[in-house]
């Protein structure tokens, strides 16, 4: 098994990649993993697609940042792909150099994007004078800045994580730099298309659908669906289609597994309605946290009133000559 991961080393998908190996189920583990860094998640997914890695792990969500649009966008565009595991991390920060640098001397600081928002607020107030510059990603930026010559790295400096600056040989010049304490990004463990997990009672349903255009109350129309059969969502992000403006799709997880009939309802229903159903897969939640159902919405409240239509309809008087 290849696996493709947001790199270089130590980048917090690493460690979410680490981490899934070690728990995840021995039907998805393999005896010797290869761990294959990308530099982005678009490009590991065309790979996923081609065959050339057998799955994904891309960060999806974050508590402080929300929706990472670099995932969101790639699930969005095929449903040839299945996510069949998710992973969270606490992340932290530090602000790394190649040596000992006064903050009111440092000129750049590079990190990925999502990374820097996590810690503008103490940026903007313990280092005025950089400016903040664009990496491929947290653990990139560390080593980047590793490789730079002495002159070259002078008042440069990185945000990353711990394991980052220690990997690369930078030095730390503050640590726990976060504007948030206890931010947890997640992760989520990505296939080509051709299997759902078991159901386990704790689990997640991830969909991309688009609208009805131009359709008055298309979205209220796809929430009631999810209402009216029980569904909870735990997360809803809106993002452009591109083909122009005014068209977004929606990135949706539900609370429950394809197998759970209301989950399944719900889905049949959004089918009728959305010109576009992406179904992004069933996996066991993270938190192994389970939903509280109704009576009304369980496996057997739908099997009894699927039956008690299927007696009514076998009164049905058949066609005359038929």
């Amino acid at each position: 098994m290849r696996y493709g991961f947001l790199g270089p080393e130590t980048t917090f998908t690493h460690q979410a990649l680490l981490q899934a190996l070690a728990e995840t189920p021995e039907e998805f583990a393999a005896e010797e993993p290869e761990l294959v860094p990308f530099s982005s998640v678009a490009t590991a997914t065309t790979d996923l697609l081609a065959g050339d890695i057998d799955a994904l792990m891309a960060p999806i969500e974050n508590s402080v940042e929300g929706g990472v649009s670099g995932t969101l966008d790639v699930l969005a565009a095929t449903d040839s792909i299945t996510i069949v595991a998710e992973q969270t991390v606490q992340i932290t920060f530090v602000l790394a150099a190649r040596e000992v640098t006064p903050f009111e001397q440092i000129t750049s600081v590079a990190s990925h994007p999502h990374a820097q928002a996590q810690v503008q607020g103490w940026l903007r107030a313990n280092t005025p004078n950089a400016q903040i510059a664009a990496a491929s990603s947290t653990a990139g930026a560390a080593r980047d800045l590793a490789a730079m010559s002495e002159d070259e790295a002078w008042g440069r400096a990185a945000v990353c994580s711990p394991l980052a600056a220690k990997h690369f040989g930078l030095t730390v010049l503050a640590e726990g730099i976060e504007d948030y304490d206890g931010a947890i990004t997640r992760f989520v463990l990505v296939t080509r298309e051709g299997r759902i997990p078991a159901r386990t009672g704790t689990d997640k349903s991830t969909v991309v659908i688009q609208l009805p255009h131009n359709r008055s109350g298309a979205l209220l129309e796809a929430l009631e669906i999810l209402g009216s059969n029980g569904v909870n969502m735990s997360r809803i992000e809106s993002r452009p289609v591109g083909d122009f403006l005014g068209r977004y799709s929606f990135s949706i997880d539900l609370e429950g597994h394809i197998e759970d009939r209301r989950v399944a309802a719900a889905l049949r229903s959004l089918h009728r309605l959305c010109p576009v159903v992406h179904y992004l897969g069933s996996y066991p939640r993270v938190d192994g946290t389970g939903s509280e159902i109704r009576e009304d919405f369980s496996d057997d409240a739908y099997d009894q009133s699927r039956e008690w239509v299927d007696q009514l309809t076998a009164m049905i008087t058949p066609p005359a000559g038929a």
